[in-house]
């Protein structure tokens, strides 16, 4: 079953094999407003995925303790998503944030540690794990790249905003991209 944002992009698709054929006028309206709804839409869904992923893991991590999760929820995690990563510069789509590490020392020294051992590459590495933290690190750019154009669109006058640094297609390929990083951050905090 597709996820939120990937319906909304076969909805795109479908209006787009319509138009072309009844109405191909129309198309760069629909191109020109919907790479805006699609970005907002990826960046609304990973916020949504982390703050998800948070709450579990305090969930868990506490033993199900009703008081510790609606204080950090209430304190540290609702509403508070936009504080957890360096987005970028604002006002300035070619400059999103470079990685994760705000995010990461979040959870301390240790656990930073084990996340560059995940994310930079060694001399000893194989083939094979230097892939792994090529694409892995690919995600979180993505990840990264897609929360601060979110940010811009929703700290700018959205319906006027001229969104066109991207296409609909490569706007859904970094999304997809980033999606790994909501896996790997599961398995890290298990």
């Amino acid at each position: 079953m597709p996820n939120p944002v990937e319906q909304i992009k076969f909805e795109y698709d479908a209006l787009v094999e319509y138009l072309t054929t009844k109405q191909p006028s129309l198309l760069n309206d629909l191109n020109k407003n919907f790479r805006k709804v699609l970005l907002l839409s990826a960046g609304s869904y990973f916020e949504n995925q982390i703050t998800t992923i948070l709450i579990n893991f305090v969930r868990e991590k506490s033993n199900n303790d009703s008081r510790i999760i609606s204080f950090l929820e209430k304190q540290a995690i609702s509403q508070k998503y936009h504080t957890l990563f360096s987005w970028g510069e604002r006002d300035k789509p070619e400059s999103p944030g470079k990685n994760a590490n705000t995010f990461f020392k979040l959870f301390g020294d240790n656990f930073k540690v084990q996340i560059d051992i995940d994310i930079k590459s060694q001399n000893t590495d194989t083939p094979a794990q230097t892939a792994d933290k090529k694409n892995l690190n690919e995600s979180i750019e993505a990840f990264i790249e897609i929360g601060h154009l979110r940010n811009i669109l929703v700290h700018s006058n959205f319906a006027a905003y001229n969104y066109d640094q991207k296409t609909t297609e490569e706007i859904f390929s970094l999304f997809k991209k980033a999606e790994p990083f909501l896996t790997y951050l599961i398995g890290k905090l298990n």
